[in-house]
């Protein structure tokens, strides 16, 4: 079998044609996918903006059943979601579908994978629509991070029996106390054991302490960034815009070019190949 090399001269060719094509339409080329671009961002300028208000909490607590993914999730459900619907200006006609796939657009929750911080972002048309419904957002999930039913019931128990240890822990402390203050003889004994005492008593009262935060739930003390007020919108970028626009206009605009020369060299270059692209118009409807 015979292995046919293409001509270099046939290649200087094929070149020098593409070079005419684009020399004869550099003015479309240049100036259609610029004013593409200018149309674009001007059109930037009458697409409603959106603004993004943003805020952290800290949800995990040492021995606490409530996590951070709980919470994001506790986040976008139905019940949540619901409550604050009218503050996202939303009908309350509205079914518990439609109204988690209109916010689920406009809320953003993601857990921190180093700090575990609960993060979550709110958009809106406004800045303050924006920060009012991440601040809704908040006070409707703290009343939802209080533990209920039998955990709340066994929390509740524990607690109550570690404030009554802690009262005795405390009135032995105060008794030894005395003692060593009184100048009576006092073992070593009796000193190691106060010192183990005051340890104890104020491990066992920050131990109380977690336990009455973990009933009471997330505070207004747990939220690390408030929900700010934006300044500036997200959307849209007209920069991003007009790059989009005018990338896209040369695009089209250049396989325009090659298909119009394509089919012009076609009608020239043969009887046959003019009948193929008469064929092609023909069964076009344009």
């Amino acid at each position: 079998m015979e292995i046919q090399n293409q001509n270099p001269q046939d290649e200087e060719l094929d070149l020098l044609d593409l070079l005419v094509t684009l020399a004869e339409n550099w003015k479309l080329l240049i100036f259609g996918p610029l004013i593409a671009g200018i149309v674009a961002f001007g059109i930037g300028f009458v697409i409603p903006k959106t603004f993004e208000s943003s805020s952290a909490v800290q949800v995990e607590r040492p021995g606490s059943s409530f996590s951070a993914p709980m919470a994001a999730s506790l986040v976008m459900s139905a019940d949540v979601l619901h409550q604050i619907a009218p503050v996202a200006g939303l009908d309350d006609g509205l079914t518990a579908e439609e109204i988690y796939k209109k916010l689920s657009k406009r809320i953003k929750v993601s857990v921190g994978k180093q700090d575990k911080l609960l993060n979550i972002e709110t958009q809106a048309k406004s800045p303050e629509a924006a920060q009012k419904l991440n601040q809704a957002l908040l006070d409707t999930l703290f009343p939802f991070s209080k533990p209920r039913g039998l955990e709340k019931k066994q929390l509740q128990m524990q607690l109550d029996s570690e404030k009554v240890r802690l009262q005795e822990a405390l009135k032995l402390e105060h008794e030894t106390a005395t003692n060593i203050a009184s100048g009576k003889s006092v073992s070593e004994a009796t000193s190691r054991l106060y010192g183990e005492l005051l340890s104890a008593n104020s491990g066992r009262q920050r131990a109380i302490l977690d336990m009455e935060r973990r009933i009471e739930g997330l505070d207004k003390d747990d939220v690390i960034q408030t929900p700010t007020l934006p300044e500036q919108s997200i959307k849209p970028k007209k920069s991003l815009l007009a790059i989009g626009g005018a990338v896209a206009t040369a695009f089209v605009l250049l396989l325009f070019v090659f298909i119009r020369q394509a089919l012009r060299t076609a009608k020239e270059s043969s009887p046959e190949q003019a009948e193929k692209l008469a064929r092609i118009r023909s069964a076009m409807p344009w």
